[in-house]
């Protein structure tokens, strides 16, 4: 995977990481101590340095999950399986992440706003106006129709995933999607949920990735 800006690292918030390192930086960006990047080593540091290839940086979030290395692996290998999907466009995906993280139905999570934000205005030139009109209302999102559709259809399943029945699954698909867009659609909404809840329950500051 090419390198993307600095701005998309918070496609990986969708996502989480960990592996064994026998050597762990305290930091006082969370409530539990994470290895920091300059410290990794082993298995963590091959994964960091995939991450720093896909985005640039590594983000905390990122590098929270080295608390639990099974997880960095697998999340991480999560990630890689999802962004093959073309049918997903970064901007759409941003969109989607902002929206889910600015919704009532959770605790707003300003690294998962701020950072989608960063993303929708510097890769996506979208102004100020735009991605507050956004926030408040996400059907004002420039997007074409099938992925309206989409976007209307994952932030009902991560609010209130009762309503939705067959007939909304076929409309997704009337509109060209398949099931393997619906189900990944599905997996990285109800990511970005876990990831607003890891987020604000550890109070991971909004860094957007470690300076050195």
């Amino acid at each position: 995977m090419k390198i993307l800006q600095k701005s998309t690292i918070l496609f990986a918030l969708t996502f989480g990481i960990s592996v064994h390192s026998s050597v762990h930086s305290f930091t006082p960006e969370s409530l539990i101590p994470y290895v920091k990047e300059k410290d990794a080593q082993g298995e963590i540091k091959e994964i960091y340095d995939e991450v720093k290839k896909t985005f640039g940086m590594v983000p905390a979030p990122i590098m929270q999950h080295s608390v639990s290395p099974e997880l960095l692996k697998n999340h991480w290998d999560l990630f890689k399986v999802t962004g093959k999907n073309k049918n997903f466009s970064q901007k759409f995906l941003a969109i989607m992440r902002m929206s889910i993280a600015t919704s009532d139905t959770f605790s707003y999570c300003a690294y998962c706003v701020e950072g989608n934000a960063m993303m929708l205005k510097q890769a996506f030139k979208l102004s100020d106006k735009e991605i507050q009109d956004i926030q408040k209302n996400p059907s004002k999102a420039k997007l074409n129709p099938k992925e309206k559709k989409m976007l209307s259809f994952l932030l009902t399943a991560t609010k209130t995933p009762q309503t939705l029945t067959k007939k909304s699954f076929d409309e997704l698909r009337e509109l060209g999607w398949n099931d393997k867009d619906i189900f990944e659609g599905l997996k990285m909404a109800t990511q970005m949920v876990a990831a607003i809840y890891m987020v604000n329950s550890l109070k991971i500051s909004v860094d957007f990735g470690e300076k050195k």
